[in-house]
């Protein structure tokens, strides 16, 4: 049963059973409508009892709650381990001991305000932020579905999302430029790369119909997730069971995407792309495509050679001709291959192979060429390869989400509860996409949704945890939350500061709240009075994402290329993996691998096992909140893995070669002594020199053992994927 008519079967059957939602009469008065579907308006900051604790408005939103409960924060950390907080936040890597020395040492009262902004302006800080949106719009570099087809120019989107970040696009505008970047002119190309968001759903088998009707179903649910944080596809099939959201107004949505299509397209590549710098890699990737093809040449010309000659000898008459020309068909070497008499296991292999790098391969030889996703309205054209429509076609109510259960005819218009009326969006004489419409209404500051949900968000990657709890899920099924006046707040002044993320940032990182300590010293007392923290009195662990460990290995071993930009690199994978898959790629070079992992080729039926078991993202859906698991195999990932094993043995050799910055040395000078490698070993990797006892202990470790199983060692402590 397809994920389609599954849906539908549950929809019809809840219907069935009498689930109803708020009812299909009168739109919902917006001045009556609960959070947050309320008029968006900052409140006062409130009066504390300590106000020397309130370093902005933040401080004193939090601590007016912690009053009323008579609960005291928990003490603010050590430079040193706010710091590193603030490297793992801004631009997901450690900060070099010159970094940490650099800042402990700063005189400058504004030192922690340059820190930020010194990071702010880092092209890492992108790459960082950049991943979390490609959590939310389920980014991918292949279809999805049974076949996973490649997308060999999506590349070219997730490039658009870590420059926009890097950037500090406004917000307001990285929406429209998604929803609706081909219609709008100023935008130019950036804004045609930005829709390619639309092209990002997984691609499911059916018929045109079906398909068709995916497609739709997914830009309403993601669109609603994404900017609204509103679970849209609850009301697909009956009225929304917990949040006052009609039927009618998921199908009025799903009008705005009427005549959609999206599809690659020639576009230029922008002077951010350093186009020089992409022929030069188009350059070398040809000849190991042009090798790859002559390899293979090569190879089937030998065993076909060999076949012939073979056959011939085995044949004894005309009835085993006609015997053995049956089952060969058209390519008798496949059949033979299949058979497996004539050539060697190893043989059968590399056929195999070299058929793969052709059939079934991601090495597709168009990867570097100006091309993107974009969309465009299927409306009025005479030369599309698909059929337009002389108008946009029109838009049912389907009863029980039901393709062929049609009911009223509707057209495009809003969330009822968000505005305060249903009318429809007037398109007469209209003459560009009605999806402008809708990027227009979700990035207006009177949208009472969109800039909570991203101020929320912003906290969420910050803290660990949202303020609503539930990211993309608003809703009264959602978390909920007890700091409504404060995302309110923010969300004002994000709208104030001209959509900046980056804005947000400087507010929520000069708070005290963010300075606090994973443990208050009452903690055990406020764990009656709040047992899930709710109210902030201290901080929450947080436990990196896999691709900020495996980053974070390459960093501290001195591997990673910070290299940027262009198509992903292929990793090297267990060529069982591939197999199961149904698919093949050369891995490339070493150097290409050990670029960051936002640059790793993703593909949806093929996970790297190591971003896989620290629990990275599902790449087939929209990903809010990373899980945390605490699994053997993570043991057997950092213990024994490949990849770690290789860098602990660069990291022991980086710290053989540079004196400890904690000495007096510049981390330059080469050194020879157990005591000073080991020093150096602790700043490379944890950013703090050994303890006294732990500089014993790892000094009469070495005497038996050698510094990289020291160094492996450090790389698969607590305090290594852990921030403090």
């Amino acid at each position: 049963m397809s994920r389609c008519h599954l849906l539908i079967t549950l929809c019809a059957a809840s219907v069935l059973l009498g689930v109803r939602g708020v009812g299909w009469g009168a739109p919902p008065d917006a001045s009556n409508a609960p959070w947050p579907f309320t008029v968006l308006e900052a409140p006062p900051v409130p009066q504390v009892q300590n106000a020397s604790w309130v370093r902005n408005p933040i401080d004193a939103f939090v601590l007016a709650k912690l009053d009323a409960k008579n609960i005291q924060p928990a003490p603010e950390v050590p430079p040193r381990v706010w710091l590193r907080r603030l490297y793992f936040d801004l631009v997901g890597l450690p900060p070099t001991p010159a970094d940490v020395n650099r800042f402990l040492n700063s005189s400058s009262s504004d030192r922690e305000r340059h820190e930020i902004d010194r990071l702010l302006h880092d092209s890492r800080y992108g790459e960082r932020w950049g991943r979390h949106w490609l959590d939310l719009v389920r980014y991918a570099d292949t279809g999805g579905g049974g076949l996973d087809f490649p997308l060999p120019h999506m590349w070219r989107y997730r490039d658009y999302v870590i420059r926009a970040f890097n950037q500090d696009r406004p917000y307001d505008r990285f929406i429209r430029e998604q929803i609706a970047g081909d219609a709008y002119e100023a935008y130019g190309d950036e804004g045609r790369i930005g829709a390619g968001f639309l092209r990002l759903g997984v691609f499911l088998e059916g018929t045109r119909e079906e398909m068709r009707r995916e497609l739709l179903n997914d830009l309403v649910s993601t669109t609603g997730s994404v900017f609204l944080g509103l679970t849209m596809g609850c009301a697909r099939c009956h009225d929304h069971k917990f949040d006052p959201i009609p039927t009618r107004d998921y199908y009025r949505l799903e009008a705005f995407f009427a005549a959609v299509t999206v599809r690659p397209e020639p576009i230029p590549f922008t002077q951010y792309e350093r186009p020089a710098e992409l022929e030069r890699r188009a350059t070398v990737w040809g000849e190991g495509q042009k090798r790859r093809q002559t390899e293979r040449d090569e190879v089937i010309g030998r065993f076909r050679e060999r076949l012939v000659p073979a056959l011939t000898e085995s044949l004894n008459g005309p009835q085993d001709l006609k015997d053995i020309a049956v089952p060969l068909g058209n390519d008798d070497l496949a059949v033979e291959m299949e058979r497996g008499l004539l050539f060697t296991k190893p043989e059968v292999e590399q056929y195999r192979r070299l058929n793969r790098q052709t059939n079934g391969s991601d090495n597709l030889p168009d990867l570097y060429k100006p091309i993107a996703y974009t969309a465009t309205e299927l409306v009025g054209a005479s030369n599309e390869p698909e059929p337009n429509y002389p108008v946009p076609p029109t838009t049912f109510v389907l009863e029980g989400g039901d393709p062929k259960q049609k009911s009223e005819a509707v057209e495009p218009g809003y969330l009822a509860v968000a505005t305060g009326s249903s009318p429809p969006v007037d398109l007469d004489g209209v003459q560009f996409s009605r999806r402008k419409f809708l990027a227009e209404w979700l990035s207006s500051p009177d949208n009472p949704l969109t800039a909570r949900v991203m101020v929320n968000r912003i906290w969420h990657y910050h803290f660990g945890e949202g303020l609503v709890a539930t990211p993309s899920d608003f809703g009264i099924n959602g978390a909920g939350t007890v700091h409504q006046d404060l995302i309110d707040w923010l969300a004002v002044q994000f709208i104030e500061s001209g959509w900046s993320v980056k804005e947000m940032h400087r507010l929520i990182l000069q708070s005290n709240v963010y300075r606090q300590s994973l443990s208050n010293p009452r903690s055990e007392e406020y764990s009656k009075l709040d047992p899930g923290n709710a109210l902030l009195w201290q901080r929450r662990p947080i436990r990196l994402e896999s691709e900020t460990i495996r980053d974070s290995i390459l960093a501290v071993s001195g591997h990673l290329n910070p290299a940027a930009g262009g198509p992903g690199f292929f990793p090297e994978l267990d060529d069982a993996l591939l197999l199961r898959a149904s698919t093949w790629w050369d891995p490339s070079p070493s150097e290409e691998r050990n670029r960051r992992s936002v640059y790793m080729l993703q593909k949806r039926a093929v996970v790297h096992p190591m971003l896989s078991v620290f629990d990275g993202t599902n790449l087939n859906e929209s990903c809010s909140v990373r899980g945390i698991t605490t699994v053997t195999p993570q043991v057997f990932a950092l213990l024994n893995g490949k990849f770690v094993h290789e860098n602990a043995q660069a990291l022991a050799d980086r710290a053989t070669k540079e004196n400890a910055t904690t000495s007096g040395g510049d981390g330059t000078g080469a050194n020879t002594d157990p005591a000073a490698q080991v020093v150096r070993a602790y700043e490379l990797a944890l950013q703090r020199p050994p303890t006294r006892l732990e500089l014993l202990k790892s000094v009469e470790f070495l005497r038996q053992r050698t510094l990289a199983e020291l160094c492996l060692v450090l790389l698969n402590l607590n305090e290594f994927v852990y921030l403090e």
